[in-house]
C-alpha cells in the first residue's frame, strides 16, 4: 500500500501531461490549417510512455507481490490448519487409547470378578456334589445289602425250580425220544410202502407207455397208404406234438428217409390217425406224449 501511494503523484503527473498535450493539439488543429512540427514534445511523450510502462511494471510488480504474499499466508495457514488438525488427531487418538486401555482394564477387573464368583460357585457346586455323592453311596450301600438278601432268596428259589425243570427236561426228552422212535419205525414203514408203490408205478408207466406207443404207430401203420415210388425198408423219424385228447396239433419229420414223397405219406398217415391212442394218465401223458419222437418203419 505503501508503494502504491509513492507512484500516484508522478502517475497523475503524467496523467495531466498527457491531457495537456491532447488540448494542445485540439487547439492547434480549430485555430491553424498546417500543421506545426514541435521537436521537443515526442521526447516529453516518450518519457511519458516509459514512465507509464515503469509504473505498470511497478504495478505488476506490486500485484505479483502482494499475489505471492497471500499465497504464502494461504500456505501458512493451510501448514497451521494441518497442523491443528494433526495435533487434533493426536489428541483424539490418545483419547481413543485412553479409553480402549480403561475398558480392556475394566473388563480385566469385570473378568476377574466373575472369575471369583465363577469359581465360588464351582466349589459350591464340587461340595454339593460330594455331598450328594456320598448319599448315593451310602443308599447305594443299602440298597446293595437289600438286594443281596433278595438275591440269595431269588437264588433259593431259582434252584428249586431248576431242579424241578431239570427233572422235567429229562422226562420230555424220554417222552420226545419214545416219540421219535415210534415216528421212525413209521415213516420207515411208510417210507418202504412208497417206494413199492413208486416201483409199481414206474413199472405201470412203463407198461402203459409200451402199450400206448405199440398202439399209436400200430394206428399210424393202418391209416399210412403206402406210395407208388417208395422202395421197400424206408423209415424216418417222426416229432408229434399232442392235446391230452390225443388230437395232433404238429407233426414234422425230424430224420428223413432220403425219400420226400415217404416222409410226406408219413406225416400225412400220423394227421389221418390223429385222436391218437393216449394214456389217461395226465402225468403219465406230460411227460412222456405231449411232445414225443418215434420211428416210422411200416415194413
Amino acid at each position: 500500500m505503501k508503494s502504491s501511494a509513492k507512484f500516484s503523484l508522478p502517475f497523475v503527473f503524467a496523467l495531466s501531461l498527457h491531457l495537456a498535450i491532447l488540448a494542445m493539439f485540439a487547439i492547434s488543429f480549430f485555430s491553424e490549417p498546417e500543421v506545426v512540427t514541435q521537436k521537443p514534445l515526442p521526447e516529453i511523450i516518450q518519457a511519458s510512455i516509459l514512465d507509464d510502462a515503469k509504473i505498470l511494471k511497478e504495478v505488476d510488480r506490486l500485484k505479483a507481490k502482494e499475489k505471492n504474499k497471500q499465497l504464502s499466508q494461504k500456505r501458512q495457514q493451510q501448514e497451521l490448519e494441518k497442523k491443528r488438525k494433526q495435533e487434533q488427531d493426536l489428541l483424539k487418538n490418545a483419547r481413543k487409547k485412553r479409553l480402549k486401555e480403561e475398558k480392556k482394564a475394566q473388563e480385566l477387573k469385570n473378568k476377574r470378578q466373575q472369575q471369583i464368583i465363577k469359581d465360588k460357585k464351582l466349589a459350591l457346586i464340587k461340595k454339593q456334589k460330594s455331598d450328594e455323592a456320598a448319599r448315593k453311596a451310602k443308599i447305594k450301600q443299602q440298597k446293595e445289602a437289600i438286594a443281596e438278601k433278595k438275591r440269595l432268596d431269588a437264588k433259593k428259589i431259582e434252584d428249586k425250580k431248576r431242579e424241578l425243570e431239570r427233572q422235567a427236561k429229562i422226562k420230555r426228552k424220554q417222552d420226545l425220544l419214545a416219540k421219535q422212535k415210534a415216528e421212525e419205525a413209521e415213516q420207515a414203514a411208510l417210507l418202504k410202502q412208497n417206494e413199492a408203490a413208486a416201483k409199481a408205478k414206474i413199472e405201470q408207466d412203463k407198461n402203459a407207455t409200451i402199450s400206448a406207443t405199440a398202439a399209436i404207430q400200430q394206428k399210424v401203420n393202418n391209416r399210412w397208404i403206402k406210395p407208388q415210388t417208395s422202395r421197400k425198408g424206408l423209415s424216418c423219424t417222426i416229432r408229434v406234438k399232442l392235446l391230452p385228447s390225443g388230437d395232433v396239433m404238429n407233426v414234422g419229420v425230424i430224420r428223413s428217409s432220403g425219400d420226400g414223397v415217404f416222409d410226406r405219406s408219413a406225416e400225412n398217415a400220423v394227421r389221418k390217425a390223429s385222436p391218437l391212442p393216449v394214456p389217461k394218465d395226465r402225468s403219465l401223458f406230460s411227460s412222456h406224449f405231449r411232445s414225443f419222437t418215434f420211428e416210422f418203419k411200416p415194413e
